[in-house]
Protein backbone atom coordinates (compact mmCIF):
# COMPACT_ATOMS: atom_id res chain seq x y z
CA UNK A 1 0.00 0.00 0.00
CA UNK A 2 1.33 3.44 -0.92
CA UNK A 3 2.10 5.89 1.85
CA UNK A 4 1.31 9.59 1.63
CA UNK A 5 4.51 11.68 1.44
CA UNK A 6 3.36 13.43 4.62
CA UNK A 7 3.30 10.10 6.45
CA UNK A 8 6.81 8.96 5.50
CA UNK A 9 8.64 10.43 8.51
CA UNK A 10 5.83 9.38 10.83
CA UNK A 11 6.11 5.81 9.58
CA UNK A 12 9.91 5.92 10.02
CA UNK A 13 9.54 7.05 13.64
CA UNK A 14 6.94 4.40 14.53
CA UNK A 15 9.06 1.65 12.98
CA UNK A 16 12.10 2.84 14.92
CA UNK A 17 10.07 2.93 18.12
CA UNK A 18 9.11 -0.70 17.57
CA UNK A 19 12.75 -1.58 16.93
CA UNK A 20 13.69 -0.18 20.36
CA UNK A 21 10.70 -1.89 22.01
CA UNK A 22 11.63 -5.26 20.50
CA UNK A 23 15.22 -4.81 21.71
CA UNK A 24 13.92 -3.91 25.17
CA UNK A 25 11.77 -7.04 25.36
CA UNK A 26 14.76 -9.24 24.51
CA UNK A 27 16.94 -7.44 27.07
CA UNK A 28 14.28 -7.73 29.79
CA UNK A 29 13.85 -11.47 29.11
CA UNK A 30 17.60 -12.10 29.26
CA UNK A 31 17.83 -10.10 32.49
CA UNK A 32 14.94 -11.98 34.13
CA UNK A 33 16.37 -15.33 33.00
CA UNK A 34 19.63 -14.44 34.79
CA UNK A 35 17.80 -14.49 38.19
CA UNK A 36 18.51 -10.83 39.03
CA UNK A 37 18.15 -11.22 42.79
CA UNK A 38 19.77 -12.90 45.78
CA UNK A 39 18.08 -14.93 48.52
CA UNK A 40 19.65 -14.88 52.00
CA UNK A 41 18.61 -16.77 55.15
CA UNK A 42 19.61 -15.91 58.72
CA UNK A 43 18.30 -16.14 62.27
CA UNK A 44 17.78 -13.03 64.38
CA UNK A 45 17.63 -14.52 67.87
CA UNK A 46 17.07 -11.16 69.58
CA UNK A 47 13.86 -10.71 67.63
CA UNK A 48 13.11 -14.45 67.59
CA UNK A 49 12.68 -14.55 63.82
CA UNK A 50 14.10 -16.45 60.88
CA UNK A 51 14.62 -13.96 58.06
CA UNK A 52 14.42 -14.73 54.36
CA UNK A 53 15.73 -11.67 52.50
CA UNK A 54 15.22 -11.26 48.74
CA UNK A 55 17.31 -8.43 47.29
CA UNK A 56 17.31 -7.31 43.68
CA UNK A 57 20.48 -6.65 41.75
CA UNK A 58 21.04 -3.32 40.03
CA UNK A 59 19.00 -3.05 36.85
CA UNK A 60 21.28 -2.94 33.79
CA UNK A 61 21.49 0.56 32.36
CA UNK A 62 20.49 -0.67 28.90
CA UNK A 63 16.90 -1.24 30.06
CA UNK A 64 15.99 2.36 30.92
CA UNK A 65 18.04 3.66 27.99
CA UNK A 66 16.00 1.53 25.59
CA UNK A 67 12.78 2.73 27.22
CA UNK A 68 13.90 6.32 26.67
CA UNK A 69 14.71 5.60 23.02
CA UNK A 70 11.34 3.91 22.53
CA UNK A 71 9.19 6.66 24.06
CA UNK A 72 11.18 9.42 22.34
CA UNK A 73 10.63 7.89 18.89
CA UNK A 74 6.96 7.14 19.49
CA UNK A 75 6.22 10.59 20.94
CA UNK A 76 8.13 12.18 18.04
CA UNK A 77 5.94 10.25 15.59
CA UNK A 78 2.90 11.92 17.15
CA UNK A 79 4.51 15.36 16.91
CA UNK A 80 5.46 14.71 13.28
CA UNK A 81 1.80 13.85 12.73
CA UNK A 82 0.67 17.02 14.49
CA UNK A 83 2.97 19.18 12.35
CA UNK A 84 1.60 17.65 9.15
CA UNK A 85 -2.00 18.07 10.33
CA UNK A 86 -1.53 21.69 11.38
CA UNK A 87 -0.08 22.52 7.96
CA UNK A 88 -2.81 20.86 5.92
CA UNK A 89 -4.23 24.18 4.69
CA UNK A 90 -1.47 25.07 2.20
CA UNK A 91 -1.86 28.83 2.55
CA UNK A 92 -2.20 29.01 6.33
CA UNK A 93 0.50 31.10 7.99
CA UNK A 94 1.72 30.71 11.58
CA UNK A 95 3.68 33.12 13.70
CA UNK A 96 6.99 31.90 15.10
CA UNK A 97 5.38 31.49 18.53
CA UNK A 98 2.56 29.41 17.04
CA UNK A 99 5.01 27.22 15.15
CA UNK A 100 6.79 26.43 18.42
CA UNK A 101 3.50 25.42 20.06
CA UNK A 102 2.57 22.88 17.39
CA UNK A 103 2.67 19.43 18.97
CA UNK A 104 0.35 16.49 19.42
CA UNK A 105 -1.73 17.60 22.41
CA UNK A 106 -2.00 15.25 25.40
CA UNK A 107 -4.00 17.04 28.09
CA UNK A 108 -5.21 15.93 31.51
CA UNK A 109 -7.30 19.12 31.79
CA UNK A 110 -9.02 21.18 29.10
CA UNK A 111 -7.43 24.47 30.16
CA UNK A 112 -6.73 27.57 28.08
CA UNK A 113 -3.30 26.33 27.06
CA UNK A 114 -4.77 23.13 25.65
CA UNK A 115 -7.54 24.97 23.82
CA UNK A 116 -5.01 27.34 22.24
CA UNK A 117 -2.92 24.40 21.01
CA UNK A 118 -6.03 22.71 19.67
CA UNK A 119 -6.89 25.92 17.81
CA UNK A 120 -3.73 25.55 15.71
CA UNK A 121 -5.34 22.65 13.83
CA UNK A 122 -7.96 22.71 11.09
CA UNK A 123 -11.57 22.56 12.31
CA UNK A 124 -11.93 19.11 10.72
CA UNK A 125 -8.94 17.74 12.66
CA UNK A 126 -9.38 19.32 16.09
CA UNK A 127 -12.43 17.23 17.16
CA UNK A 128 -10.58 14.00 16.33
CA UNK A 129 -7.61 15.13 18.44
CA UNK A 130 -9.92 16.11 21.28
CA UNK A 131 -11.60 12.69 21.37
CA UNK A 132 -8.24 11.13 22.29
CA UNK A 133 -7.51 13.36 25.28
CA UNK A 134 -6.93 11.89 28.76
CA UNK A 135 -8.98 14.65 30.40
CA UNK A 136 -12.17 12.87 29.26
CA UNK A 137 -11.38 10.21 31.90
CA UNK A 138 -11.53 12.71 34.76
CA UNK A 139 -9.48 11.66 37.78
CA UNK A 140 -8.54 8.43 35.99
CA UNK A 141 -6.46 10.36 33.42
CA UNK A 142 -3.27 8.74 34.72
CA UNK A 143 -4.43 5.36 33.42
CA UNK A 144 -4.63 6.68 29.88
CA UNK A 145 -2.14 5.21 27.40
CA UNK A 146 -1.27 8.55 25.79
CA UNK A 147 -0.81 10.23 29.17
CA UNK A 148 1.54 7.44 30.27
CA UNK A 149 3.58 7.79 27.08
CA UNK A 150 3.81 11.54 27.59
CA UNK A 151 4.80 11.14 31.25
CA UNK A 152 7.65 8.77 30.36
CA UNK A 153 8.77 11.13 27.57
CA UNK A 154 8.86 14.19 29.85
CA UNK A 155 10.62 12.19 32.53
CA UNK A 156 13.30 11.01 30.14
CA UNK A 157 13.84 14.55 28.77
CA UNK A 158 13.89 16.53 31.99
CA UNK A 159 14.10 14.54 35.20
CA UNK A 160 15.40 11.00 35.13
CA UNK A 161 16.12 7.95 33.02
CA UNK A 162 12.81 6.10 33.36
CA UNK A 163 13.30 3.03 35.52
CA UNK A 164 11.14 2.99 38.66
CA UNK A 165 12.02 -0.25 40.43
CA UNK A 166 11.64 -4.00 40.21
CA UNK A 167 8.42 -5.73 41.18
CA UNK A 168 8.76 -9.01 43.12
CA UNK A 169 6.10 -11.70 43.14
CA UNK A 170 6.92 -14.22 45.89
CA UNK A 171 5.63 -17.60 46.90
CA UNK A 172 6.32 -19.90 49.87
CA UNK A 173 4.93 -23.31 50.81
CA UNK A 174 1.99 -23.19 53.16
CA UNK A 175 -0.46 -20.48 54.12
CA UNK A 176 -0.17 -17.32 56.15
CA UNK A 177 3.38 -16.28 55.28
CA UNK A 178 2.27 -12.95 53.78
CA UNK A 179 1.57 -11.55 57.25
CA UNK A 180 5.33 -11.78 57.91
CA UNK A 181 6.26 -9.83 54.75
CA UNK A 182 8.29 -6.61 55.13
CA UNK A 183 9.20 -4.15 52.35
CA UNK A 184 12.47 -2.17 52.14
CA UNK A 185 13.95 0.20 49.56
CA UNK A 186 15.90 -2.44 47.66
CA UNK A 187 14.66 -5.71 49.14
CA UNK A 188 11.80 -7.59 50.74
CA UNK A 189 12.04 -9.78 53.83
CA UNK A 190 9.82 -12.43 55.34
CA UNK A 191 10.16 -12.64 59.15
CA UNK A 192 9.12 -16.15 60.18
CA UNK A 193 8.82 -16.67 63.96
CA UNK A 194 11.69 -18.93 65.02
CA UNK A 195 9.50 -21.03 67.31
CA UNK A 196 7.05 -21.70 64.54
CA UNK A 197 9.84 -22.33 62.06
CA UNK A 198 11.76 -24.86 64.16
CA UNK A 199 8.70 -26.65 65.52
CA UNK A 200 7.40 -27.26 62.01
CA UNK A 201 10.37 -27.22 59.66
CA UNK A 202 9.42 -26.28 56.11
CA UNK A 203 11.13 -25.51 52.85
CA UNK A 204 11.66 -21.76 52.95
CA UNK A 205 13.16 -21.36 49.51
CA UNK A 206 10.84 -18.85 47.83
CA UNK A 207 9.63 -18.91 44.29
CA UNK A 208 10.46 -15.50 42.86
CA UNK A 209 9.40 -13.71 39.70
CA UNK A 210 10.57 -10.21 38.96
CA UNK A 211 9.57 -7.54 36.47
CA UNK A 212 10.97 -4.03 35.96
CA UNK A 213 8.64 -1.08 36.40
CA UNK A 214 9.28 1.96 34.23
CA UNK A 215 8.88 5.46 35.65
CA UNK A 216 10.82 7.72 38.00
CA UNK A 217 12.99 5.76 40.44
CA UNK A 218 11.08 5.11 43.68
CA UNK A 219 8.25 7.33 42.45
CA UNK A 220 4.53 6.61 42.47
CA UNK A 221 4.31 6.14 38.69
CA UNK A 222 5.49 2.80 37.34
CA UNK A 223 4.27 0.70 34.43
CA UNK A 224 5.30 -2.83 33.42
CA UNK A 225 6.72 -4.12 30.17
CA UNK A 226 3.36 -5.28 28.83
CA UNK A 227 1.96 -1.78 29.17
CA UNK A 228 4.66 -0.41 26.87
CA UNK A 229 3.52 -2.85 24.21
CA UNK A 230 -0.08 -1.65 24.69
CA UNK A 231 1.04 1.97 24.30
CA UNK A 232 2.93 1.16 21.11
CA UNK A 233 0.05 -0.77 19.56
CA UNK A 234 -2.44 1.96 20.47
CA UNK A 235 -0.37 4.73 18.89
CA UNK A 236 0.72 2.80 15.81
CA UNK A 237 -2.51 0.90 15.08
CA UNK A 238 -5.23 3.21 16.41
CA UNK A 239 -4.14 6.82 16.93
CA UNK A 240 -2.09 7.46 13.79
CA UNK A 241 -4.42 5.61 11.37
CA UNK A 242 -7.30 7.85 12.51
CA UNK A 243 -5.67 10.75 10.72
CA UNK A 244 -4.45 9.19 7.46
CA UNK A 245 -7.74 10.14 5.76
CA UNK A 246 -6.77 13.80 6.06
CA UNK A 247 -3.75 13.35 3.77
CA UNK A 248 -3.98 13.04 -0.02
Amino acid sequence: MSVSPRMVYIDMKTRRAKFHLDALEVTVKDWIDSRPYTVTHYDDFEKAIHVVRIKDRVTPELLPMLVGDFVSCLRAALDQLAWALAHLPPLKLFTDAEQRRIQFPIAKVADDGYLKRLGLFPSTVAPELDRLQPYHKGNAFDGDLLWQLNELWNMDKHRAIPCNSNSFVLGFPGEGWKKYLRHFTDAVEVHFPIVEFYQSPMNLEPTVSVEPLFGEHMGQFGIPMGRLREINEFVANDVIPRFTRFFP
